[in-house]
């Protein structure tokens, strides 16, 4: 989603102000930001809910840190993989990543991929 759209109503200001509480707050943490979000649910009156979007063939996972990829699409499957794999990995802790689908197979719950 573009950026304008999203910062229209403040979505990235009130997001930075949380991930600056979190990383404040002393407690651990690892910020997962995805791309638009497909694979349903669709709960929402936005584009992807109108096009219902899926990722298909769009598996394999993307991942940066630096704010240096900004994925167009993150599937929703992969996004909740991803967050179970950083729960085990101490190498994630007080990190912060992009995330994003492209097409492949994608790592699954193969850590080593991770």
């Amino acid at each position: 989603m573009p950026f304008l759209i999203l910062n229209l109503c403040g979505v990235l200001k009130f997001k930075a102000m949380a991930e600056k509480y979190l990383k404040d707050s002393g407690l651990p943490y690892t910020i997962l930001r995805p791309g638009r979000l497909t694979d349903g649910p669709y709960t929402s009156f936005d584009l992807n809910t109108l096009l219902q979007a899926t990722s298909g063939t769009k598996r394999q996972v993307e991942i940066a840190q630096g704010e240096t990829l900004l994925p167009e699409a993150t599937s929703r499957i992969v996004l909740a993989e991803a967050c179970v794999q950083v729960l085990g990995l101490q190498e994630t802790e007080n990190e912060e990543y992009e995330i994003g689908s492209t097409e492949g197979p994608g790592p699954e719950s193969d850590v080593a991929k991770w």
